[in-house]
């Protein structure tokens, strides 16, 4: 990049675009600074040509603004997806494409924004308030951003650097690193861990777990000893009905999933007892005539289950036998 003579015209032309982000034309130019348009003209050839002024067309008119070029040394550093740079007044001056089509808007568009004001903001104004010590060459700043598009979620590790243009002014820029899959995966073992937690704090008498479609995804071995029902036969299938009953009808899980409160109380008037105050558990206990060869007495308890972000993702139920119980309590009440 070549140099541009130092004058004062120069620093004059520098000093008044240092104001004017979004550019002004050779005509406005020379009014501020009472010159002739042929002599300010030259002057913003020489300045483009050197990098020091970059120009965009808007019609028939050129707008010239001063250069944001970042030193090769630094563009050293950029490597992760997407890039923006923003001025000393946290203005977008530059987008790398993948920045660009993220957004889903024109280059020309995103120009003099800030990321708060952005069809898919970056940051809230509170948090462009916390960038105020990089306008002057502070530390980097580090931020996990959530996004959300098309009611799609993505993360993004955000770099927050203090970069110098060859103006020798100050601006920010951001790098964004597409951590969606990665949030997802430790989010999937969160929840894994979350259900297993549950499951195993709950009881360890036999249990299962059925999602949001009513499907079993969890049939643990004692409920297979129990029931003498495979894991492998109810898997994936919405059977899990046939422990209790001869036919097919919903069990407590299904109403819970549902969230069909007032069914439970129909259903089970006078049987089952909602068992926690904060969230959706029940237990109740009663004969099931098709289990085993003479039917047992179980004692059941149900709960829904969420994932970390509070969703509801299914319920699980736990069954043990209480028939021996049962049986000496009858034989001591005779």
């Amino acid at each position: 990049m070549g140099d541009v003579p130092v004058s004062d015209e120069v620093s004059r032309i520098k000093e008044v675009l240092k104001d004017q982000p979004l550019g002004m034309n050779i005509k406005e130019i020379a009014g501020v600074l009472g010159m002739s348009r042929n002599s300010v003209a030259k002057y913003l050839e020489v300045m483009t040509a050197s990098g020091h002024l970059e120009v965009r067309q808007i019609g028939n008119a050129k707008l010239y603004y001063l250069s944001h070029r970042i030193p090769a040394r630094n563009l050293l550093n950029l490597s992760h997806e997407m890039i923006v740079v923003l001025d000393r007044d946290l203005r977008i001056v530059k987008a790398n494409d993948s920045f660009v089509s993220f957004i889903g808007s024109t280059r020309d568009s995103l120009f003099g924004q800030k990321p708060s004001g952005l069809a898919i903001p970056l940051l809230s104004a509170a948090e462009e308030s916390e960038l105020s010590g990089l306008q002057n060459g502070g530390p980097s700043w580090k931020k996990q951003i959530r996004v959300v598009r098309d009611a799609q979620e993505s993360f993004f590790d955000a770099r927050f650097i203090s970069t110098a243009f060859e103006s020798g002014d100050y601006g920010i820029t951001v790098m964004l690193e597409d951590v969606t899959e990665r949030k997802s995966a430790e989010v999937g073992s969160t929840d894994r861990d979350r259900l297993l937690y549950t499951i195993f704090q709950i009881s360890s008498v036999p249990n299962f777990f059925i999602n949001m479609n009513h499907k079993v995804v969890f049939w643990d071995r004692a409920l297979e000893i129990m029931t003498k029902i495979k894991a492998e036969d109810v898997l994936g299938t919405n059977e899990h009905w046939r422990v209790f009953y001869a036919r097919e009808q919903p069990c407590l899980v299904d109403l819970l999933v549902d969230g069909a409160i007032d069914q439970i109380e129909t259903r089970y008037h006078g049987k089952c007892t909602k068992t926690s105050p904060v969230d959706n558990a029940y237990e109740y206990t009663d004969f099931f005539p098709a289990l085993g060869h003479n039917g047992k007495w179980l004692h059941i308890t149900a709960a829904v289950i969420r994932d970390s972000h509070g969703n509801l993702t299914g319920a699980m139920e736990t069954l043990e036998d209480v028939t021996n119980q049962k049986l000496r309590g009858f034989v001591v009440e005779t």
